[in-house]
């Protein structure tokens, strides 16, 4: 195999790396999205949100009971999740979700006092 074939795969290699990689963070960026949006029709009076099945009027802005924070303009409603995901990254540690007040916490539940790494999805 001359240099120039060597260059020519090396140079083919890097570009369906970079192509695998592009895909990869394309993945993740659409995963992570945690807002969704409806288009009213015309004349529409109000929103309808789908999870509390609930009515809202135009310009209202309201959170429901799974830390959802949706908006009604004239042209569409759009609801974003306010709390994330948590992705747990230490062994043995849980998470607790408290939709009353958005908030979650990490922790080992034989040692509350254990430091737990964590990371969290958001909008």
């Amino acid at each position: 195999m001359t240099a120039f074939h060597r260059t020519i795969i090396c140079a083919e290699l890097t570009i369906m790396t970079s192509l695998a990689l592009v895909l990869v963070f394309c993945a993740f960026v659409s995963l992570s999205d945690s807002c969704y949006r409806d288009l009213l029709k015309p004349g529409a009076k109000y929103c309808k949100e789908g999870y509390a099945k609930s009515r809202h009027p135009i310009g209202s802005a309201w959170t429901n009971d799974r830390c959802t924070r949706c908006t009604c303009s004239s042209t569409m409603m759009e609801c974003c999740d306010t709390m994330g995901r948590v992705i747990i990254k230490t062994e043995g540690c849980i998470v607790k979700y408290d939709y009353s007040t958005c908030t979650f916490k990490v922790f080992h539940p034989e040692d509350p006092t254990f430091g737990c790494g964590y990371g969290a999805v958001l909008k």
